[in-house]
């Protein structure tokens, strides 16, 4: 409870809240938290220990009873498999198991990784042609499609789909902290349990670096770099201390480049940054650690400024990673604003998915430098931004996965719009052509999106963009690398939107009118009952089409 009254107020608000929410979805038979995940109930070992760590951090009533029964349901989760691509990493009990004992992932090298996965995503294509020029199977081709990728996920190991590598950081994150805080609220037993567990999730976590099969996107890795630091204290092993700094000093020269993160513009990934660094300035042990997180955070900052519009209370595209255009769902960026600026400074804060890593945010250190504070308060005056990064592909070809990418954007009060040149990612977050306006019923957005001509997203190799933006005017040029077609569509959203106020050359919106250009004919539209529009382009493999928007 004494580290709970020393917090601000605005960190107590935010503990309290996400322990509200955790423990409604606390089943104490199971000792874990359950969301819902696409509709769906889902365990979730990341948010039980968020729950575990809020409770003893407020010393609600049986707080260290149930935080052990949590943590010894996570450590049971927990991979010890030596040798296997997903040792020390843990399991969600409603993922599948990875396949074990069949993939020796130490014979496999980055470059041969990249070429089987290419090799698999031509098998795919060329069996989905197959599957469509046969009449007697063409209607069942989705489904078979399905069934082959479950096939390949029984038999090998697939990173995200039969395991998640990044559980490793984040449950290190939480298990760091009870053992610098709690460890004498937890039994003895247990406290032995979580440095055994502690070490195992490190070994896997460093084997996945000099491997580099899956590569690390900057909040993992500025987490990685912190644990290497603790627990290199913690459990005695000095060398990680010294590898912790050779990591650290080579993501700030990799950012200094461009002064980016290779999550460009990216509030999910950026925000997760930005409450991480705090945990190097404040647990850091070498004065070097924490003035090299000093600089990482202060940059992401003035970053995160560059685009930010508080009229809105967004940021402008493009993003190199984006989940949700609406900021309120997916990232913790409105509560780290408000814990860094104060209630008085800025209130808002909705609860979104990311909110319940708060019990752990609060015990780093928010820091907003008070030069860019105002830029996240006050309108700004009308501005062009152009910047270039080195994104992070994290399925492009080892050696060449870095493009250098040139992100512009125009923002004023009431608008905000953002285009992308250069990446070459075949990430289904990128959003390379973003559009917001003010309407009278709310804020309006549109996003450029590509998908199979089935409706799902993929990770696909690749669509190309090439877009720009001007005061009152857009472009952008889209190049399907794909060896299958697929479908281009700007998803449209507002309060009050209707289909027959779109046609061919001029989309007219609540609060915005958009005149468009296309060297390509074939418009589709499909509504929903949320105010969205899908509008559609079929784009064939090998094909390019470009748009011009201009508006007023």
């Amino acid at each position: 409870m004494q580290l709970y009254s020393a917090l601000s107020p605005e960190a107590r608000l935010l503990v309290d809240e996400a322990v509200a929410h955790l423990r409604r979805g606390y089943d104490p038979a199971t000792g874990l938290v359950t969301e819902t995940l696409e509709g769906k109930p889902y365990r979730s070992v990341r948010n039980s220990m968020y729950y575990a760590l809020g409770l003893l951090l407020r010393d609600d009533p049986g707080a260290a009873q149930t935080a052990e029964t949590i943590c010894r349901a996570v450590l049971a989760l927990q991979f010890d498999a030596p040798g296997e691509i997903f040792h020390g990493t843990f399991r969600h009990p409603d993922d599948p198991v990875p396949p074990a004992g069949i993939f020796s992932y130490h014979a496999v090298s980055p470059t041969m990784r990249y070429m089987a996965d290419v090799a698999w995503e031509d098998i795919v294509c060329a069996f989905s042609r197959e599957l469509a020029a046969d009449p007697s199977l063409k209607d069942q081709a989705g489904r078979i499609e399905q069934t082959l990728g479950r096939a390949l996920i029984r038999t090998i190991p697939v990173a995200w789909d039969t395991y998640e590598p990044n559980l490793r950081e984040f449950i290190g994150m939480t298990f760091a902290m009870l053992l610098e805080h709690f460890e004498d609220r937890l039994s003895p037993a247990l406290v032995s349990d979580i440095r055994k567990s502690c070490r195992l999730l490190m070994e896997g976590a460093m084997e996945r670096v000099q491997k580099d099969l899956t590569p690390l996107n900057t909040n993992i890795r500025i987490m990685y770099i912190f644990l290497l630091d603790y627990f290199s204290g913690k459990l005695d092993i000095p060398y990680w201390k010294d590898e912790s700094l050779r990591q650290a000093r080579r993501l700030l020269s990799e950012y200094r480049e461009h002064h980016a993160c290779a999550e460009f513009n990216s509030p999910t990934y950026c925000g997760v940054d930005l409450s991480t660094l705090g945990f190097w300035r404040r647990y850091g042990s070498t004065e070097e650690l924490r003035l090299l997180g000093r600089e990482l955070e202060e940059g992401i900052w003035q970053d995160m400024a560059d685009f930010y519009n508080p009229s809105m209370r967004a940021f402008s595209g493009p993003y190199s990673r984006c989940y949700e255009l609406d900021m309120s769902i997916h990232t913790c960026f409105y509560d780290i604003l408000y814990l860094g600026l104060g209630a008085d400074r800025f209130p808002f804060h909705p609860f979104s998915i990311e909110s319940v890593i708060n019990p752990l945010t609060v015990l780093g250190d928010i820091s907003i430098p008070e030069s860019v504070a105002p830029r996240f308060l006050e309108p700004q005056a009308p501005r062009r931004v152009t910047r270039q990064f080195r994104e992070l592909s994290e399925r492009g070809e080892p050696g060449h996965n870095h493009a250098l990418c040139t992100a512009t954007a125009w923002i004023e009060p009431d608008f905000m719009a953002g285009a992308l040149s250069g990446s070459e990612n075949p990430s289904y977050q990128l959003h390379p052509l973003v559009f917001f306006w003010k309407a009278p019923e709310g804020i309006g957005t549109i996003r450029l999106l590509r998908s199979l001509s089935d409706g799902t997203m993929s990770h696909l190799h690749t669509v190309l963009f090439d877009g720009h933006v001007t005061e009152h005017s857009a472009e952008v040029t889209v190049e399907n690398r794909v060896r299958r077609d697929v479908t281009l569509f700007f998803e449209v959203s507002c309060p009050g939107l209707k289909p027959d106020q779109i046609t061919e050359d001029e989309w007219q919106l609540p609060g915005k009118t958009f005149r468009v250009k296309t060297n390509r004919t074939g418009m589709q539209m499909t509504a929903d009952e949320n105010h969205t529009i899908r509008i559609c382009y079929p784009l064939a493999t090998g094909s390019s089409q470009s748009f011009v928007f201009s508006w007023n």
